[in-house]
């Protein structure tokens, strides 16, 4: 008798381990994409901010994004479905705390970057918008301190540029 039921129980949960794994399967943003869409190109964007490398730093934040993704082939713009344009605009710094007799403890940094993409094949925007992100800096932050607040603004801001791309269907 124990042992019928032991059969049992081993057969209900293989076969709702089956079940399972078949409900969920696997999932990709490949089936959001309108079929023609396989390849994006993201050229280096224009930069009104005086900060060196800025648009460049993005530019490989976002080919190494969708280069992880393996959703879309990162190819030049000659053979792009999608491309990626954009501008990275000026960096703000501004106080961010206050202490009591209006001295500044904390700066916030803020970096946006407006960005268009673009179906190449059918002329249509999917998105025009602009991302930002802030990071808190302070007051006596060194030029590394800064640049290490832009770098960690801008992986955010690509991180929210890819997920936008997929979003769009």
């Amino acid at each position: 008798m124990k042992i019928k039921k032991a059969r049992y129980f081993s057969s209900a949960v293989l076969l709702a381990g089956l079940l399972l794994w078949t409900a969920c399967g696997y999932y990709s943003f490949k089936g959001a994409l309108p079929p023609h869409i396989k390849t994006i190109a993201i050229p280096i964007f224009d930069s009104q901010t005086p900060d060196p490398g800025v648009a460049e730093k993005l530019n490989e934040l976002l080919m190494e994004n969708f280069i992880n993704d393996n959703t879309l082939k990162v190819v030049d713009e000659s053979k792009a479905d999608l491309i990626l344009n954009g501008t990275v605009l000026p960096i703000r710094v501004q106080p961010a705390v206050v202490r009591s007799g209006e001295e500044v403890a904390e700066d916030k940094l803020t970096v946006r970057v407006k960005v268009k993409c673009e179906d190449v094949k059918t002329s249509k925007v999917l998105f025009d918008q602009t991302f930002e992100h802030y990071v808190p800096l302070s007051i006596n932050a060194s030029l590394d301190d800064r640049q290490q607040a832009i770098d960690e603004a801008l992986k955010i801001i690509a991180d929210k540029i890819l997920n936008a791309t997929f979003s769009t269907w």
